[in-house]
């Protein structure tokens, strides 16, 4: 895929995932047509149909350009060969999705609409019909009382198991498996720790379930989004009979470990897995100029969001408790003025130092939205801890699966946690 559609894509997803907790998307039956005749169109390469024909928010009408399906098509259809069937699959918060079966393959087409019934969003991703193992077992657990969260408790089916990890999601209104597209890092690390005799349990964010209430929160913070919810996680599991607790905290969950650790101090461990140690904002940015100067060239609008983002950003760091009520979250890449004072004075690692328990902590060197300047902080900062394991996989990406390019296009293929990952996870809760 060439850098344009990239940056469309990813840009897409970090609007509708990073920091937003109004739901992006709206239900409406009647685009369940409007869909299908888009993914036909595009399948049948009429991409003068689908810039003429459809109705577009104002970001998709900017970055949809005949080259950018054009370049598309060939990178993701043409490979596949012939069509031999399209099939409809749900229609889940304005998103609707289709099944295209090839000859060599098939594919998830998405096509999203916003709350005016116009098309905010087309994306596709590789058919995931990985089957769970038989020799594990999944049942639903629940956890928490004013904002109850669904989750998937995973264990072996034979012999006792007394030892569980919580994962704790990146940023964003993650679901358990913290899917992204067809990649579900968490269920990858869920089944193959289970396989080795180690529980799992993963759950559904808060923003992820109740997106609109938590948006109506004037004071929320990382507690009402994460923290809170880890611990109603930790009281569950302690409750079922598990002996041995740890967390695993993925990017965002991995910062806000030191946190967690404050009010889990009595767990057994906690893995940081691409954690960053950088405010949360400056990533952000960084990101974003990275996919845009990747080929070394950077468009007009390209400048256009780096622009955005740069004025969010820098309203975030002038925000202060006196002027809180002069911005909307619209102004601060989607959050509260609440979110962002709170996390103005957390030092991830002065406030992990204080915990007790040992720590993993694992990285891709792949990485380019967490990169190895983030490890390297983790290292220096916790250099006098005796107690810390730093692993580093040469080849590996945020999401902890091979990495080819280094770059947004390693998520558009389907892909799974690397063993290796699953290996020291185990022997790290398995004191071996």
């Amino acid at each position: 895929m060439k850098k344009i559609s990239t940056i469309f894509i990813i840009s897409l997803f970090i609007l509708c995932s990073i920091f937003s907790l109004f739901a992006c998307t709206y239900n409406n039956e009647n685009n369940n047509t409007v869909a299908k005749e888009y993914i036909t169109d595009f399948l049948n390469k009429d991409f003068d149909e689908m810039l003429n024909s459809y109705n577009y928010d104002a970001a998709m009408a900017t970055v949809l350009t005949q080259k950018v399906l054009e370049n598309a098509y060939a990178d993701t259809i043409e490979p596949l060969g012939s069509r031999t069937s399209l099939e409809y699959q749900s229609d889940e918060d304005g998103t609707v999705s289709y099944l295209a079966i090839f000859e060599s393959g098939s594919l998830i087409l998405k096509v999203t609409f916003d709350n005016e019934d116009k098309i905010s969003g087309f994306h596709y991703e590789p058919y995931d019909d990985l089957q769970m193992p038989d020799t594990i077992e999944e049942k639903e657990v629940s956890i928490g009382w004013s904002y109850e969260l669904q989750g998937t408790l995973t264990t072996p089916k034979e012999g006792s198991c007394d030892t569980v990890v919580i994962l704790v999601q990146g940023s964003g209104a993650s679901d358990r498996n913290e899917s992204m597209g067809a990649l579900k890092p968490f269920r990858d690390i869920a089944w193959g720790l289970a396989q080795k005799g180690v529980a799992v349990y993963r759950y559904d964010k808060r923003t992820y379930t109740y997106a609109e209430k938590m948006a109506e929160k004037d004071d929320f913070t990382v507690y009402d989004e994460v923290i809170d919810d880890v611990v109603n996680a930790y009281n569950k599991m302690n409750s079922l009979g598990f002996k041995n607790i740890y967390i695993a905290g993925h990017s965002f969950g991995g910062y806000l470990m030191g946190r967690i650790s404050q009010e889990l101090y009595w767990a057994d461990g906690y893995i940081i897995m691409a954690g960053n140690v950088t405010p949360i904002e400056d990533l952000i940015l960084t990101q974003i100029n990275y996919l845009a100067n990747f080929d070394g060239n950077v468009t007009e609008s390209e400048q256009a969001q780096i622009n955005t983002y740069d004025k969010q950003i820098a309203a975030i760091k002038a925000l202060t408790k006196e002027n809180a009520n002069e911005y909307l979250p619209s102004q601060l890449l989607s959050a509260q003025a609440s979110y962002w004072l709170d996390l103005k004075t957390y030092d991830p690692i002065a406030t992990i130092k204080k915990s007790r328990a040992k720590i993993l902590i694992l990285q891709g060197a792949k990485d380019y939205q967490v990169t190895l300047s983030e490890y390297a902080k983790w290292q220096n900062g916790l250099s006098d801890r005796d107690n810390v394991t730093y692993i580093l996989y040469d080849n590996l990406n945020h999401l902890f699966m091979p990495s080819t390019v280094m770059s947004a296009d390693d998520y558009t293929n389907l892909n799974y946690v690397d063993s290796n990952v699953i290996n020291d996870i185990y022997a790290f809760v398995s004191n071996l």
